[in-house]
């Protein structure tokens, strides 16, 4: 008995140990079209993969509530796809979510509204096709009486900004429902190119695109930088961000984030990973050979995110490919 409880343990062992590190993977999904119908199998397979090679449950736990974050603050042309949104929920739902748990966020009403997030009337109420909707500008005010919700950074607005309701400027206030109110939250971010950053993506979203009041980081690349990889690196924030889902149905290679339909691209693709760090690096990759094909000057040298991303005691997530286990999934 001794010697089979032996073996048990041991393949037990061997089993918890062949799970990929979610931050290792990178799941690569070809899409047949952009339909509701093509998205939900290609979300469906992707979820599973990442579910059985990191052994991570996308399933209800103590709180039995989760969030998907948007990115609609560049309007409708370049918005988080409703399709794939749509997708997620339903693969949620399938693994016992129930509809008013799966909470649909972004940081501004005003862009959700834009995006078709939220009715065009304030009195409509604030769903998406019956799915709960929440915009950070409405609750920072009273959020920012929290401490552990406020990121203090002393990079001042720019000038002739409008007030925030909290009084300081200088404060800038993170989402309470992503980190006291889910059990997990999935980042949904559209790619671009990014004066700021070089590259509005993954971390953008889950850091300054969480903020009301970021644009103060925007005039400066270290700022920028600097603001983006501290709030990613927020441990509450952090654990709870399981995964990033990144469509590029259309992604801009020049002038972003502000949506320009001229340098917009397409391609039938998600890239799904917990390192935001890696989506970015295939993002400029996409970006860069966006603009050589245009005849464009490509982004170089590397920005400096990646650097700060894994600088001092932060680990957001490698970027060297060699260490990336990519899994490709064909079109289903």
């Amino acid at each position: 008995m001794r010697i089979l409880a032996a073996i048990i343990l041991s393949l037990g062992l061997a089993g918890a140990q062949a799970a990929t590190d979610p931050k290792l993977l990178l799941i690569e999904q070809k899409l047949g079209g952009f339909g509701d119908k093509d998205y939900a199998s290609a979300v469906e397979r992707t979820l599973g993969e990442f579910e059985s090679r990191t052994g991570v449950g996308l399933r209800p736990a103590e709180l039995r509530r989760c969030g998907l974050k948007l990115s609609s603050e560049s309007g409708a042309g370049l918005a988080t796809p409703k399709s794939l949104v749509r997708a997620i929920t339903a693969a949620l739902m399938r693994r016992g979510f129930v509809q008013n748990a799966i909470t649909i966020c972004d940081a501004k009403t005003d862009s959700l509204r834009q995006a078709g997030f939220l009715p065009a009337l304030s009195t409509q109420g604030q769903t998406f096709e019956g799915f709960p909707v929440a915009a950070w500008d409405s609750y920072a005010a009273d959020w920012a009486k929290e401490s552990q919700l406020r990121y203090e950074n002393q990079v001042l607005p720019r000038p002739g900004a409008q007030d925030v309701a909290w009084g300081d400027a200088r404060v800038s206030v993170l989402p309470k429902t992503l980190i006291d109110e889910v059990d997990f939250w999935i980042n949904l971010p559209v790619l671009s190119d990014s004066k700021s950053l070089g590259v509005h993506g993954a971390m953008a979203a889950a850091s300054l695109g969480n903020m009301v009041n970021s644009e103060r980081f925007l005039d400066n690349p270290f700022n920028a930088s600097k603001a983006a990889v501290e709030v990613c690196a927020i441990p509450k924030l952090a654990k709870r961000n399981v995964l990033t889902i990144l469509s590029l149905e259309r992604y801009q290679v020049l002038g972003g984030p502000n949506f320009d339909a001229s340098w917009s691209r397409s391609e039938k693709t998600l890239l799904s990973s917990a390192n935001p760090v890696i989506i970015d690096f295939i993002g400029l990759q996409k970006i860069n050979a966006g603009r050589a094909a245009s005849g464009i000057e490509i982004i170089h040298p590397e920005p400096p995110i990646f650097n700060a991303a894994n600088a001092g005691e932060i680990r957001l997530g490698t970027c060297r490919p060699a260490d990336i286990t990519l899994v490709r999934l064909p079109a289903p």
